[in-house]
């Protein structure tokens, strides 16, 4: 059998209207016994559990399945239970349908209008590290605030202020955020590497393959060989 990690879905609740929270659902092709995992991530903060392939489609996870595009598995549970037998990971993967979505794709789809409010709020949540203001503040970025926010960054910051930049910019892809990003690899926190490795390679996929059983992992925090 294939060993590996693959990420199954991520998503919102649909009452998380500011996308506080993502959800995530991964199958671990290495841990037969307990192959599936829900994450749930909110800020720096990261739970999440493994579970057979049963346990995963019991009712009180339908919602959490169904944000993350993952109905399928209950079909799977259910092949599963008339089996008689408990499916490998592989096997529990082919049912996978053939169009889903894995990747975190950056929020802003529409850029907003320059908001004058925006960008003294988010210098103040910068200087404080307010994790939950910065989160609910990159709705409101656009190219303009964005390039702003960068001129005022410096690399001779202490770190608690470059990983708030970092968390504030985590799905931007301007130009003048990469020298933020280059720095933020060498950052002690990893939800900051984590963040520079998605927007310096412009794969925001990767963030669901740098974690197990729901939270990162220190092992796989890393840029990927060319």
């Amino acid at each position: 059998m294939s060993t590996g990690f693959v990420a199954l879905g991520v998503g919102h609740l649909p009452e998380d209207v500011a996308k506080n929270t993502v959800l995530d659902v991964a199958l671990h092709l290495d841990h037969p016994k307990t192959p599936l995992s829900l994450g749930e991530r909110w800020g720096q903060q990261s739970i999440g559990g493994g579970f057979t392939l049963q346990q995963m489609a019991e009712s009180r996870w339908k919602e959490h399945l169904r944000a993350c595009g993952c109905e399928w598995l209950v079909r799977a549970a259910a092949e599963e239970q008339r089996s008689g037998r408990i499916f490998t990971p592989d096997e529990i993967l082919a049912f996978r349908p053939a169009e889903v979505k894995t990747a975190v794709t950056p929020k802003a789809v529409t850029e907003p209008k320059t908001n004058p409010e925006v960008l003294p709020r988010a210098r103040a949540a910068l200087q404080s590290a307010d994790y939950q203001a910065l989160e609910y503040l990159r709705d409101d970025l656009n190219a303009n605030l964005v390039e702003q926010i960068a001129r005022e960054w410096r690399a001779d910051a202490p770190w608690r202020l470059k990983d708030a930049y970092a968390a504030l910019l985590m799905d931007r892809l301007e130009d003048c955020v990469r020298p933020i990003m280059q720095d933020a690899l060498l950052s002690p926190t990893i939800e900051s590497r984590a963040y520079a490795i998605c927007v310096l390679t412009r794969d925001f996929s990767l963030f669901n393959a740098m974690m197990t059983k729901g939270a990162l992992d220190e092992a796989k925090v890393r840029m990927p060989e060319d």
